[in-house]
Formats: C-alpha cells, sequence, structure tokens
C-alpha cells in the first residue's frame, strides 16, 4: 500500500472537497481521483460518495480513517527518530583497548563488518589528547569520570602446561600454587592489579618467577610451556588446542568485569551500538 496514497485519504476525508485537497496536496485532481480509486481498489471497498460539489465518507471510510492517522503519525514518528539517531552517531571512533589484545583482530573484524560506516581506531598505548571528548575504553578499571558500562565478567584461571602434573589434577588450590614460581605481567598491567589486589585481600603471598609488560610475550612462554600463569578465559580466547590447560582455584575462584567506559551517556546510541556488539562478540566465545 502506497504512503503516499495513505496521506492523500486522510486529506480528503478531513477536507471532504477533491479539489481543495489536490490543490493543498500540490497535485492534479486527476491524479488524487486516480490515487483514491486505486485505494479503493486495494480495500475492495468504496470509500467515499458524491453529494453535489461534495464527497461523504462511506462506512468503510469513517472505520478506515482512525487506522490511517495511527499508521501516518508512527511513520513519522519513526521517520524522526530515525533522523535525530543519525545526528547522534559519529563518523569514526577511537577505542582505548586496556584489554583483550589477543582478541582485537577478530573484535575489528566484526565491528567494521556490523558498522562498515563507522571508521574505526584501536589503540592500545598511550591517553588520549586532552581535547578530545569522543572516548570508549575497554577496561576492566572503570575510569573516574567517565560513564563505565559492565559488558561481561569472565573467569580468571589457571594456564598450566599439559606436561605439568597440576594439570592431571582433578582439583587445583591455592596452596599448590604458592610455592611454584608463577610467570605474570608486570605491575602496571590492569589484569595484574586484579590478581594482586585479590591475594592481597585476603593476605596470600604468591611466588613471582618472571614478568613482562607484553600479553602477547606472556601468551609465547605458556605456549612454550615455561611456565604457569592467570589467563582470563574470554578475552584471552582460549584455544582448546594449545598446550596448556585452564583450571579455576577451586578454594579462591577469581573473576573479573570488562566495561566499556564512555565520555558518552548511558543512554547514548554510539554508546548502546558498541556496548551490544562487544556482548555478543564475546558471548560467542
Amino acid at each position: 500500500m502506497n504512503l503516499d496514497h495513505l496521506r492523500y485519504f486522510k486529506k480528503v476525508a478531513e477536507s471532504k472537497n477533491i479539489t481543495q485537497s489536490a490543490q493543498e496536496l500540490y497535485i492534479s485532481q486527476p491524479a488524487l481521483s486516480r490515487a483514491m480509486k486505486h485505494l479503493e481498489s486495494e480495500l475492495g471497498v468504496p470509500l467515499f460518495y458524491h453529494t453535489g460539489r461534495h464527497i461523504e465518507l462511506t462506512m468503510y471510510a469513517e472505520e478506515f480513517y482512525p487506522y490511517v492517522c495511527q499508521t501516518l503519525k508512527a511513520y513519522d514518528q519513526g521517520l524522526s527518530a530515525v533522523q535525530a539517531l543519525n545526528e547522534e552517531i559519529i563518523p569514526s571512533i577511537t577505542i582505548y583497548s586496556e584489554v583483550a589484545s589477543v582478541s582485537l583482530p577478530n573484535l575489528v573484524g566484526t565491528f567494521v563488518e556490523k558498522h562498515p560506516d563507522i571508521q574505526l581506531s584501536i589503540k592500545q598505548h598511550g591517553t588520549p589528547e586532552a581535547h578530545k571528548e569522543q572516548i570508549f575504553y575497554i577496561t576492566s578499571e572503570p575510569k573516574n569520570g567517565l560513564t563505565n558500562l559492565p559488558i561481561f565478567t569472565e573467569p580468571i584461571m589457571l594456564a598450566i602446561p599439559k606436561h605439568h602434573p597440576l594439570a592431571n589434577q582433578p582439583a587445583v588450590t591455592v596452596a599448590d600454587i604458592q610455592p611454584l614460581p608463577l610467570i605474570m605481567l608486570a605491575t602496571n598491567s590492569p589484569l595484574r592489579r586484579t590478581i594482586d589486589e585479590a591475594f592481597e585481600a585476603k593476605k596470600i603471598a604468591l611466588t613471582i618467577g618472571s614478568t613482562t609488560d607484553d600479553p602477547a610475550t606472556l601468551r609465547s612462554l605458556i605456549n612454550q610451556g615455561l611456565g604457569i600463569t592467570f589467563f582470563p578465559q574470554l578475552t584471552w580466547a582460549y584455544d582448546q588446542h594449545a598446550p596448556f590447560v585452564l583450571r579455576e582455584l577451586e578454594d579462591f575462584p577469581l573473576n573479573r568485569t570488562i566495561y566499556l567506559s564512555s565520555s558518552f551517556t548511558k543512554g547514548h546510541p554510539m554508546t548502546t551500538m558498541i556496548a551490544k556488539t562487544l556482548k555478543e562478540f564475546f558471548q560467542k566465545k
């Protein structure tokens, strides 16, 4: 059904005058008459009858009129909402990723597929320029002064080489790993701070064998079977074929919450869009 024909019908039903309606609609009278005939044909019922120079509505038109008004109002509201949303969508964004470095290539691919009209810049180092307000972080540490929207919570597991005796134990406890030299990220890492704060709160001391400030280097060490470390299960994209297994600390399970931190409000379309994309991406893992 032609939307213009519905607008024409509404005008004619209100004015009850084809000539006047045609003038107000800026179309010819024959064109308006043909449109009304076409609408009647679609509905299979007469909508108007003539009384001298004027026309009157049939009972079908009387019944149809309020639905047409509702339809046109809903359409206009929807059109306004889309236009308002389009004004709020920005053409390019920068996301500072403090976590999930391993998953970034696939995440970028998903984002580009879902939002091809938005230019995406991913940064893992440095801080935003002071004059830029359109900021997003993927982080495990909520940012002061920004909107912090929880995206998901993930377990922090132990990554244990398959040849290590603990890999075959049905359960691993804190006592099992305390004397072992762990491979860890440097203390300036958000993941390391999360782990340190959790164990310090319980006054549990761990043995640190070596550290690196690069998650990729840490993963390389794990893949070579050179030690045990902590491994975020979702953001670090565990592969079942990896040369290590993941085990939960039975007596002290760890987890962390991943946030989307933004200079936009919680309900802003950009915040909603990016949060939805992140949730969908990581829920598939």
